[in-house]
């Protein structure tokens, strides 16, 4: 009724019923582990020479529009052949393993804005980018921005404006996207698991703590909130809507700094749990690792797999530098718009 208050144990029912904790577990392609796979080419594809020639003629096209990036279509930017070769790659995307490494471009003979714009134009074929920070970039460098280490509880910076080591998490959008223009002489390994195997682990032998991954975690903002909101955010890590579970694991450093904000420290079982995660998605039969190649980009989705990354030392006249979009494809699953903070861009504030 009209300005009655509900309890917290009504709140808690219609959470729960907003989203129910799954308890059968999860099939399909996107649960997998690492002997799944023979090795890289089973997850990589890549571009023939004909192909690259269908980007570059597309990139002459876009450079005579003149447009600026995010003025951009998919009609500003035409892939006959490879359109539908990256339409196919969302459907792996989306409906198969969650995630994929296209091989070949030939960044070292391209100018840095020309293998923007070819990125862009890729992009805007597989989804709809959004923006990734406060200041509204909704293509970013990944790269060591010398603002401090991200253990560090005096610095605010994001993790990939970072060189440390990353732990299993996931991005905002459904999909992420790195394209490398050049890796580190040392480090910078990327590491994959799957969310869902991850998931049915714990349903296995950790079912008692399901309930701490569907009600989420509190996240720092890391200086990113406009004037008027909180420093910090909760997040649910599972949700289960329209028969589809989907994941959202966001930076535990985060969830770790965000106790200084809120004043709330994380209880033991807290604590426990988002080690227990990490743990199982490192387990040597969960996990798959890959360092990327100039010219590679890696398509990831964040409802289905999760990823980290080892530390990395930039080495003289080679510094590590990757492209990182954010994107949501038109086949992407639904569930409430509360469930994925930032799915659909961060708002710019600065």
């Amino acid at each position: 009724m009209p300005g009655t208050t509900c309890t917290t144990r009504e709140r808690r029912e219609i959470l729960s019923r907003e989203n129910p904790i799954r308890t059968e577990p999860v099939t399909g392609a996107g649960v997998w582990r690492a002997s799944d796979f023979s090795g890289p080419s089973d997850w990589t594809e890549v571009l023939e020479d004909h192909e690259i020639a269908e980007l570059e003629a597309a990139l002459a096209v876009a450079k005579d529009r003149g447009l600026p990036l995010q003025e951009l279509s998919v009609d500003d930017f035409p892939l006959p052949t490879v359109g539908r070769r990256l339409d196919g790659i969302v459907d792996e995307l989306e409906f198969g393993r969650g995630f994929v490494v296209l091989r070949g471009l030939p960044v070292e003979k391209w100018t840095v804005e020309d293998a923007k714009l070819i990125y862009w134009g890729i992009g805007l074929h597989l989804g709809a980018p959004v923006s990734q920070n406060a200041a509204g970039e909704l293509m970013a460098h990944v790269r060591d921005h010398s603002e401090g280490e991200l253990g560090d509880p005096n610095v605010e910076t994001r993790a990939y404006r970072t060189r440390s080591e990353l732990p299993f998490h996931t991005d905002s959008a459904d999909i992420v996207g790195l394209l490398c223009l050049r890796n580190s002489g040392q480090g910078g390994e990327s590491t994959l698991a799957s969310s869902m195997t991850v998931y049915n682990h714990l349903l296995t032998h950790h079912r008692e703590l399901l309930g701490l991954y569907y009600h989420g975690f509190v996240y720092d903002r890391r200086a990113e909130e406009a004037g008027d909101e909180v420093p910090y955010y909760r997040n649910a890590v599972y949700g289960y809507f329209n028969d589809l579970l989907s994941c959202r694991f966001y930076m535990t450093h985060y969830i770790d700094s965000a106790t200084l904000k809120s004043g709330i420290p994380l209880s033991d079982i807290e604590q426990y749990a988002l080690r227990l995660f990490q743990e199982i998605g490192a387990m040597p039969e969960h996990c798959l690792s890959m360092k990327l190649q100039s010219g590679d980009i890696q398509l990831l989705n964040n409802n289905l797999v999760v990823h980290g990354r080892s530390s990395f030392q930039d080495q003289p006249g080679r510094r590590r530098d990757l492209l990182r979009l954010w994107l949501n494809t038109r086949k992407a699953r639904k569930y409430p718009d509360d469930f994925a903070a930032f799915r659909f861009g961060m708002p710019k504030t600065q």
